[in-house]
């Protein structure tokens, strides 16, 4: 039975250790939010807020890094995910107000 409690204790070690080295949660989902808004094909009308939630995703990451699981670091995450879903959201509203544009200027246009 002592044989086995090396191994036992290892195994635990191992545990520990693949658990603490995985991102929390929060910040997985920031991430996932960044690379949505960098693959929206409309992204070119939002690049300000895209850049913004880029440099926020990367404050996230530091932080996770300087103090794992730490408030700061779930709430730098948060405001990544916003900054991501802002940035899908205003490139929807420019592409919105410029297909608006057009059809008052068709509309302007008709007798």
């Amino acid at each position: 039975m002592r044989a086995g409690a090396p191994l036992a204790m290892a195994l635990a070690l191992a545990g520990c250790a693949t658990s603490a080295a995985a991102p929390p949660p929060e910040l997985l989902t920031a991430r996932a939010a960044v690379v949505q808004a960098q693959d929206n094909p409309l992204s070119p009308l939002a690049v300000a807020e895209l850049r913004q939630a880029e440099e926020a995703l990367a404050i996230a990451e530091r932080v996770e890094r300087e103090r794992p699981r730490s408030t700061i670091a779930r709430d730098a995450a948060y405001v990544a995910r916003r900054r991501a879903q802002c940035s899908l959201l205003s490139s929807l509203v420019r592409a919105n107000q410029s297909a608006l544009e057009r059809a008052r200027r068709t509309a302007a246009r008709r007798p």
